[in-house]
């Protein structure tokens, strides 16, 4: 597989096309497009086969009429800090950013907010969302719950019953670089500063659904659980068997994923001024731990992404040659010229 570099901008440029064509407003396609680009940015493997399958699937979807292009998303229920939104079948980049967006309106009155959103699609890369907050100086929380096509079975069964069901926590640091914790519950090996092959990503790229160990065995089953309720039972999305293969597979079957987005206004509980030096104390006695053996650097959560982010906007994303055939092979089949 060979690799070789995509300028950010061309990248999002040929989402934005590709979405266009597929009827999405252009203002629509410029936001989801950064939600993959910036996923992208941070990603250890950049713009991998796996990116490219999934950004065909968003765009059949769209031209099967499954996905919604234009879709009406709204509030249909809100209480002070709390709404659930209803994403009308849309793409899951666009709803997230809407929910997220009106999370952080209520957190301005409220001093928290938590939103739900049902009738949606994959989200994608959930820091973005829980990163929204960071300009705010809120916390940020962003949770899921997820198609069955990496599905995990509850602990002692072996029927996937579960997502993988990631999800996504921002905390402010001030001058530092802020801790982003994003993580599904499938178990992989720990990436460091070089990518390894990500393999269990192929699973994602099968037919059916797949079986995956959890991460953390009882305890990544349990943390599932609880993500399942909040994110599918909670919102009246979807949940469990509702997103296996086999009915995810039928014509016309729409998208009902569930969303949870939380922010929470630091300020409400201490002033910035004792929160941010509280936190660089805490940075620095981690930075400060003996390193076991083998071990170069102690990096927090977020670091390495934010340290790829930063060389890849000025040496371009990753993208694997197989990536890059199967985006320019959809653009040729839907008669698109990628700019």
């Amino acid at each position: 597989m060979s690799l070789a570099g995509i300028p950010a901008s061309q990248l999002r440029a040929w989402i934005i096309a590709l979405l266009q064509h597929a009827h999405v407003p252009e203002e629509e396609a410029g936001l989801i497009a950064g939600v993959r680009v910036e996923a992208a940015l941070r990603d250890p493997l950049g713009f991998d086969t796996f990116a490219a399958n999934s950004l065909t699937h968003v765009i059949e979807r769209l031209e099967a009429e499954v996905l919604t292009a234009r879709p009406n998303i709204h509030v249909v229920h809100e209480d002070g800090p709390f709404a659930v939104i209803d994403g009308d079948g849309g793409i899951g980049q666009l709803v997230g950013l809407r929910a997220m967006e009106h999370c952080l309106r209520r957190a301005e009155r409220h001093g928290m907010a938590l939103v739900g959103a049902r009738r949606s699609s994959t989200l994608g890369g959930l820091a973005y969302y829980a990163m929204m907050a960071l300009s705010h100086n809120y916390i940020g929380f962003a949770a899921t719950n997820t198609e069955l096509r990496i599905g995990m079975p509850p602990w002692g069964g072996v029927t996937p019953t579960l997502g993988n069901n990631p999800f996504a926590v921002a905390i402010p640091a001030g001058e530092g670089t802020s801790i982003v914790l994003d993580m599904s519950l499938t178990a992989s090996e720990p990436q460091g500063s070089r990518a390894g092959a990500m393999a269990h990503r192929q699973a994602l790229l099968s037919s059916g659904n797949v079986g995956r160990p959890v991460m953390g065995g009882h305890k990544g089953y349990a943390l599932a659980v609880v993500l399942e309720i909040m994110c599918g039972v909670l919102t009246g999305a979807g949940f469990g068997l509702a997103h296996a293969h086999e009915r995810l597979g039928r014509p016309g079957t729409p998208p009902d994923l569930g969303h949870l987005f939380v922010a929470l206004d630091v300020q409400r509980l201490m002033p910035l001024s004792v929160f941010l030096p509280r936190i660089r104390t805490l940075v620095q006695e981690i930075k400060a731990s003996e390193r076991a053996p083998g071990a170069e650097e102690i990096f927090l959560p977020g670091e390495l992404e934010f340290e790829r982010r930063q060389t890849r906007l000025h040496g371009g994303i990753p993208m694997a040659e197989e990536a890059r055939n199967l985006v320019q092979t959809l653009a040729a089949n839907l008669g698109v010229q990628l700019p």
